[in-house]
């Protein structure tokens, strides 16, 4: 199948790239930077902002006459300055929000029904299963306005009537893939140290593109 990947030059985005192609699809990316990726069989690359309608327009077409995308995968990440969640953010207040409007828009327009988002644990219900620690960064620092960002995603895509998956991992940590456990909704029984190594995400990421198992979901992710 081919998969539209949406942030793929982040450090998620790049490890979907590689469990896609690794697993035989083909890829569509749109990335701001064309350079930041390494041309490869199976890629094809599309530059442009998912802000941009025309640029998403541009990235379904890029293939339509062989290879339509038949799912999108989005692992957007709103960026700071630094990793500390006090750092100030650099990017537009409403960059998920705005840009997963734009894609659903797209999708709709060509006929594509299988969405996939990169979410967080603690996004709808699944807030009160939150550790304290970070309960009290989402409310004190800048964490906060990623977190209201995805909250809004979640209202957007639930109000579609696309085959929708919001995949919440825990914690992310730069280890080796690892098989993943699944928590309800709501992430019941988490635990409060629970972490999943970021490849394990990319990997559940394209499982859910694959498939209708997690269709409609929000499943709570972690090692």
């Amino acid at each position: 199948m081919r998969l539209l990947l949406v942030g793929a030059n982040g450090r998620t985005g790049r490890l979907v790239l590689s469990e896609a192609i690794s697993r035989g699809h083909t890829v569509t990316a749109l990335v701001r930077n064309p350079s930041s990726l390494e041309p490869q069989s199976g890629l094809t690359i599309v530059k442009g902002s998912p802000l941009d309608p025309s640029a998403i327009e541009d990235a379904f077409k890029a293939t339509e006459t062989t290879d339509q995308p038949s799912a999108v995968i989005v692992t957007l990440n709103a960026p700071r300055a630094s990793d500390s969640p006090f750092a100030k953010n650099i990017s537009p207040p409403r960059l998920l929000a705005e840009s997963v409007t734009n894609i659903l828009a797209a999708m709709k327009s060509h006929g594509v029904s299988k969405f996939v988002y990169t979410s967080a644990l603690g996004v709808g219900s699944s807030a009160y299963n939150l550790p304290f620690l970070m309960r009290m960064l989402v409310r004190y620092s800048n964490l906060g306005l990623t977190y209201k960002d995805h909250e809004e995603v979640d209202e957007i895509v639930k109000a579609s009537n696309l085959d929708w998956t919001l995949v919440r991992p825990t914690l992310m940590k730069e280890t080796e893939k690892q098989d993943v456990k699944t928590f309800e909704n709501d992430g019941d029984g988490i635990g409060m140290l629970a972490t999943i190594s970021r490849a394990s995400v990319a990997a559940f990421l394209v499982e859910a593109a694959e498939g209708d198992k997690w269709a409609r979901t929000t499943p709570v992710i972690a090692n």
